[in-house]
């Protein structure tokens, strides 16, 4: 077989499985949409053609639609049911979206698929049924499980998912919440900012919902952009990595059909689900990074407890945690690429390779990645194609690991700062170590393309940067130990 007819077999193999799962109703359209965000395990071919399960699902009956706003709405709604037409602009796995006015304005009216709660009930149930079963499935020699994932808890982790998803009075908070964070923010160059949609919640209620219309162009990864867009493309960027490492408040479904170019910058739409990233693992991240980036994949592989991504027992064996330290040298060496030795270029992070080489921790060491990373990596693995067409040098490592350094230097949580300690401080003689601070700042002027000395003024000018200087002085000085160090004025 020819490789172009076996891409077309996947292809016209891959819509009829989105067709299919479409027609079987919103649970497992869901699935799909899942299944779509992890190429890695279903293909680059099988993904693209699930995505049309984000919103390319088949309609249901306009009709019923006008019944469900007028049932929920009352007079309330006559002017949405005056001006919705008699066709869907987007149909999705638990709605569809019209096109009306409020007050002669533009705006998204959102109807839930009717059945959709009793069906995913149901669903729920059987689904729920057949994981416990499989659970209970053991190796008749040795008695151990066969499936060590715990499918039920993903299972329940997933129908409550989609529950809330199908409650647009939750939706409702959640675009309130987002807004309240995010809405108005402009990047850090200025000109762009995040545009989120005013809510009508006057005419929201569990089965419609109502907010502004926002005219945009569709982020997906065939988008057309160019240099002008670069601005509004670093924005997404930044705002995601806000998301997850700075506030926790996370869009949790931002795939290309939920972000908008607008003429003022990045537009979020669909706030069915929007997670709450724990604090411990927002700043796990951030130490992870570092960690990477400066190789000490050791620890790294310590902190997976605190990211809740490993099992503690896993981490607790001494020959696991050693061949878990091993197999993250060896993905950061596919995901991370570094230039040689004065060649001009800047380190590379591999965004496109990054779910894979995570993916394939899951057998061995019980890895498991929480939805909302994947659906935000993929995201920001968009945006950064979209703005290497617009700009070809643009550096998503440059972006990402600026962030990370600005958090640990202005950061006074223990754990950051623990791990600023472990980049800078002898392992041995617990002393500030010259060569390793020479070799963090050599290697953050790398990954920004700055100067080192601009690297030392930035963070002179951060609180937490002349905190750091002062404790490393003291201690340089003393011998004392940081977390001794008297609470004086930062110089």
């Amino acid at each position: 077989m020819s490789g172009q007819r076996g891409r077309d077999l996947i292809d016209s193999s891959g819509k009829a499985l989105a067709h299919a799962l479409a027609e079987a109703g919103p649970t497992y359209s869901k699935f799909g949409q899942a299944a779509s965000c992890r190429p890695d395990l279903v293909g680059e071919g099988v993904a693209s053609a699930l995505q049309e399960l984000q919103d390319r699902v088949p309609p249901f009956d306009h009709q019923k639609a006008r019944q469900i706003v007028g049932k929920e709405l009352g007079e309330a709604g006559q002017e949405l049911l005056d001006t919705m037409g008699d066709k869907p602009v987007a149909a999705a796995t638990l709605g569809q979206v019209y096109r009306a006015k409020v007050g002669g304005k533009w705006v998204a009216l959102k109807v839930q698929r009717p059945g959709v709660m009793s069906g995913v009930a149901a669903d729920s149930i059987i689904v729920r049924s057949v994981a416990g079963g499989l659970e209970m499935l053991r190796n008749p020699w040795s008695g151990e499980r066969l499936i060590k994932p715990a499918l039920v808890l993903g299972v329940d982790e997933f129908f409550s998912r989609l529950f809330e998803e199908s409650d647009y009075l939750r939706e409702a908070d959640n675009l309130a919440k987002f807004a309240a964070i995010y809405g108005g923010v402009q990047g850090r160059t200025g000109g762009s900012r995040i545009v989120v949609p005013n809510l009508f919640r006057t005419l929201s209620t569990k089965r419609v919902i109502t907010m502004e219309w926002v005219e945009g162009t569709r982020l997906t990864s065939n988008a057309v952009v160019d240099a002008a867009d670069l601005p509004t493309l670093r924005l997404g960027i930044e705002c995601s990595l806000s998301q997850c490492l700075e506030t926790g408040v996370m869009h949790a479904d931002p795939h290309g059909g939920n972000l908008l170019k607008t003429k003022d910058g990045l537009a979020y739409i669909d706030f069915g689900m929007v997670s709450e990233v724990p604090e411990q693992v927002r700043e796990g991240l951030l130490r992870a990074l570092a960690y990477v980036v400066a190789g000490e994949y050791g620890k790294v592989a310590e902190l997976f407890g605190d990211l809740m991504l490993i099992p503690r027992e896993v981490l607790d064996d001494a020959q696991l945690l050693e061949e878990l330290t091993q197999a993250l040298s060896a993905a950061a060496n596919a995901v991370l690429e570094r230039p040689t030795e004065g060649d001009g270029r800047l380190p590379e992070l591999r965004f496109d390779r990054l779910i894979g080489a995570l993916a394939g921790f899951a057998p061995r060491f019980q890895f498991t990645l929480p939805p909302y990373f994947l659906n935000n990596a993929r995201a920001i693995g968009t945006l950064e194609g979209l703005a290497k067409t617009a700009d070809p040098s643009f550096n998503l490592l440059s972006e990402v690991y600026s962030f990370s350094i600005r958090q640990l230097l202005t950061s006074e949580s223990p754990g950051m700062r623990k791990t600023l300690r472990d980049l800078t401080y002898d392992p041995v003689t617990q002393k500030p170590s010259y060569r390793r601070m020479k070799a963090l700042v050599k290697e953050a002027a790398l990954i920004s393309g700055n100067r080192k000395r601009r690297v030392l003024w930035d963070a002179a000018k951060t609180r937490g940067g002349r905190s750091f200087a002062r404790r490393v002085l003291w201690d340089a000085a003393t011998g004392a130990d940081e977390t001794r160090l008297p609470r004086g004025p930062t110089l």
